[in-house]
């Protein structure tokens, strides 16, 4: 089957009924508008957020300095296939870039989960993620009138709220284009006031405040500071929740793959540096901050921007404007947060739609490529952050973090099966691993390390709500997250026997599809994007390629 669709003359015929499907479907197609460039930060920018600016503080406050550290490598391996819990995340994201490298496509979850491992499975993950970027709309948003009114102390939070949201969905309705160029320079902030942080961090460290001397690793000694290096490993667990929201974000090069121009090469560039720029942005930021700070610091378990863990450090060095460099960088962070969150759900339910899970009607686009239908929609659900901002005291964010981080879990898990499938079914057509576009390392390894530590983790964050006095705003959303993608998934099956007569479990491993697209047309070939890449090769493009 590989022979045959690599045939000129079979790629010929597809390419031109591809062009008719396309002709005929152009009010359903998004547009390829994301450089490389644009990619590189996304993947990056994803990743930075309120978790790391703001949370940070909190989780180190309760394991302990260096017991933090320990949950976010873990966490971390699960991005690295598919957030802190960074080794877990860092697993899901090059499974992703595996697949959607070789089947570009945007909303990519979903589509990919249904053509590679089981349509009902796709079905619910599609609506799963769906919701999970739905909801992270008013999740970040109902934090920025809190964070704006810093310089306004009597102005009304949810006004400032309400202009950003209109910001964002103008800045969407505009186009992939104008999506991309925003949050690249965003991005760029957010990388930029990281680094020159771990720089004054480590300066510090090493005695650049006379009046503290050389920090080095004193604060860690229990005969210096009060507390120990690590507090338990319950504690250590219960840093998982806000380290899985910090990285959620990582797999959203998953959904720009199908507005990628270059998707076969874009997309493993940018996926190869991330868990390199995670390790780098987050271990050394919340390795330094304890360093710093010492666990006797009453403000350092204190989410309020004007006491972050940043802030504190900048504090440290002698930076009386601190707090305020901080605040613009944490409101830039949330404005962002919400750019993203907003473009992935949109065209999450796009996707959904053009795939016959959803109506028709969410897969319409406009003549720039905007699923406007799919916007409106996800405009009118991201106005509850108003709500948020309104009732302020951070209720709104903490009960939707709780379930977003359930749900970002299960997302991640049902992404390190789908891969596992993908490459049995692509060995079981005679194809060989080498000639994957990108292929993910150490397989099937880092897959089955992801599954048991996510497993794990989901079994400890139910186990631990249900022994804990019942609290509706930091309990019940360990069980609402499931329902999720529980209820979708079942829904499904009942529908497909209710129509069909028949209870099908998987794919057919010898019949998957992982040439053509779902117009009939082949997907785009290597050397051509090679070639188009190679000359772009300006000082401009090197440097961004370096720090990105």
């Amino acid at each position: 089957m590989a022979d045959e669709k690599k045939d000129p003359a079979v790629l010929e015929e597809l390419a031109i009924a591809a062009e008719l499907a396309d002709a005929q479907n152009s009010g359903k197609r998004l547009h390829r508008g994301l450089e490389t460039r644009h990619l590189q930060m996304i993947a990056l920018g994803g990743t930075i957020g309120t978790g790391l600016f703001v949370s940070s503080g909190s989780t180190i406050a309760v394991a302990g300095p260096l017991g933090v550290l320990i949950a976010y490598i873990l966490v971390g391996i699960l991005v690295y296939a598919v957030g802190n819990p960074m080794f877990i995340n860092l697993l899901t994201v090059v499974a992703i870039g595996e697949m959607c490298t070789q089947v570009p496509v945007s909303g990519a979850f979903g589509e990919i989960a249904t053509r590679f491992l089981d349509p009902s499975v796709g079905f619910a993950l599609g609506w799963n993620y769906y919701f999970q970027w739905l909801l992270t709309i008013p999740a970040e948003l109902s934090t920025f009138g809190t964070i704006a009114i810093y310089w306004a102390p009597d102005s009304q939070p949810w006004i400032y709220t309400l202009i950003a949201l209109i910001l964002l969905i103008a800045f969407n309705f505009l186009g992939v284009k104008a999506y991309g160029e925003v949050e690249y320079w965003l991005s760029m902030i957010k990388v930029a006031s990281v680094s020159i942080f771990i720089l004054i961090a480590f300066a510090i460290v090493c005695g650049a405040n006379h009046d503290l001397g050389a920090v080095g690793f004193s604060n860690w000694n229990p005969d210096n500071n009060p507390g120990a290096p690590v507090v338990s490993f319950l504690a250590i667990l219960s840093c998982f929740t806000n380290a899985f929201y910090s990285y959620g974000g990582s797999e959203l090069i998953g959904v720009t793959a199908g507005e990628a121009k270059n998707p076969s090469v874009s997309v493993p560039r940018a996926i190869k540096g991330t868990f390199w720029r995670i390790l780098l942005f987050y271990i050394l930021s919340l390795l330094f901050i304890g360093m710093i700070i010492p666990m006797s610091d009453p403000e350092l378990a204190d989410t309020d921007i004007r006491t972050s863990p940043f802030t504190r450090v900048l504090q440290y060095a002698g930076i009386g404007v601190g707090a305020d460099i901080m605040n613009a960088v944490i409101l830039l962070s949330v404005f962002s947060a919400g750019n993203g969150a907003i473009y992935a759900s949109s065209r999450t339910l796009q996707n959904i739609a053009a795939n016959g899970m959803a109506p028709a009607i969410f897969s319409h686009t406009t003549s720039r490529g905007v699923p406007i239908v799919s916007m409106v929609i996800t405009s009118l659900v991201g106005s509850l952050a108003l709500i948020g901002a309104y009732v302020g005291n951070g209720i709104v964010y903490n009960f939707l973090l709780n379930v977003l981080s359930i749900s970002g879990l299960i997302t991640w898990l049902m992404v390190l099966v789908t891969h596992l499938n993908f490459r049995w079914a692509w060995r079981a057509q005679g194809r060989r691993d080498e000639d994957l576009i990108y292929k993910a390392p150490w397989f099937p390894y880092f897959d089955f390390i992801g599954l048991f530590i996510g497993v794990f983790v989901l079994a400890y964050f139910i186990y631990n709500a249900t022994l804990s006095d019942f609290d509706v705003v930091y309990d019940s959303p360990f069980y609402a997250g499931l329902p999720l993608f529980i209820v979708p998934l079942v829904a499904y099956k009942i529908y497909s026997y209710a129509t069909t007569g028949k209870l099908a479990f998987g794919v057919d491993r010898l019949t998957v599809d992982f040439d053509t697209n779902k117009n009939g047309g082949v997907y785009e070939t290597v050397a051509d994007e090679k070639l188009e890449l190679e000359g772009n090769q300006s000082i401009w493009a090197k440097l961004i390629r370096a720090i990105a």
